[in-house]
């Protein structure tokens, strides 16, 4: 049988129109590869944190690796000091008011850079957020060495918080010592979070048994929104439950 055609078999046959599209390709690939080498530094913490108690001041920590090593955006600095800088003022433990070209002149040669957003459940309560971030990352470097960082704070509402909360949005050089960054996935799984907790609960003190019920119904209930959404998502594309 014989093959159909396609409409983009003239454009694919094209030698000018290969040509044009390798080299765009060679130049993404040549720019992603052009940053600033150094020997890897890799931070590892012994062991895994104690399970935090229920009565801990619950915080939400996501970490998002920028790497150009493996396919990250050239700008990827640039974007993200952008993004942090629309929020608000850039700080880091010293500063405020930053100017995000300062960090993108910097870092932006760099390999990797770390987005960290830290979402503490009782944002709305931290009257100096600034001050809260200034002790998460110091509480950080404790654990792991030094930090290159600059951090804005958000205010949105959020799926738990129709009125609306504030998180962190931090962002991390990946240099430490002229070494590039790499942190050990049990750093950013377990011990991050686990800082952060504590920071929390230490600024806010230990949630009460009806805050903790309230917190119990919180998730249920966002557990709840999320598979109804999932349903009526299902629903539209025309599929069913099984």
């Amino acid at each position: 049988m014989a093959r159909r055609g396609s409409i983009f078999d003239g454009i694919l046959n094209d030698d000018a129109f290969r040509a044009r599209m390798k080299a765009l390709g060679d130049r993404a690939r040549r720019l992603a590869s052009d940053y600033t080498r150094r020997r890897e530094r890799r931070v590892k913490v012994r062991g895994a944190p104690n399970e935090a108690s229920a009565y801990a001041r619950p915080v939400t920590v996501k970490v998002i690796y920028h790497d150009r090593a493996r396919g990250a955006y050239p700008n990827s600095v640039a974007a993200l000091a952008g993004y942090l800088s629309k929020d608000g003022p850039l700080f880091d433990r010293e500063r405020t008011g930053i100017d995000k070209a300062e960090i993108v002149e910097a870092w932006g040669d760099d390999r990797r850079v770390f987005h960290v957003i830290v979402s503490p459940n009782d944002g709305r309560r931290i009257a100096d957020m600034t001050a809260y971030g200034r002790e998460i990352v110091a509480a950080w470097e404790e654990r792991i060495g030094p930090l290159e960082w600059v951090a804005a704070v958000e205010r949105k509402p959020d799926m738990a918080h129709p009125d609306g909360n504030q998180h962190l949005h931090v962002m991390v050089r990946g240099v430490q010592h002229d070494r590039d960054l790499f942190l050990d996935p049990a750093v950013v799984t377990h011990w991050l979070r686990h800082d952060a907790v504590e920071v929390t609960t230490d600024r806010l003190g230990w949630m009460d048994e009806r805050e903790r019920r309230a917190y119990e119904d919180q998730l249920a209930e966002m557990r709840e929104r999320r598979e109804r959404d999932a349903r009526e998502h299902l629903q539209e594309r025309g599929g069913h439950e099984r």
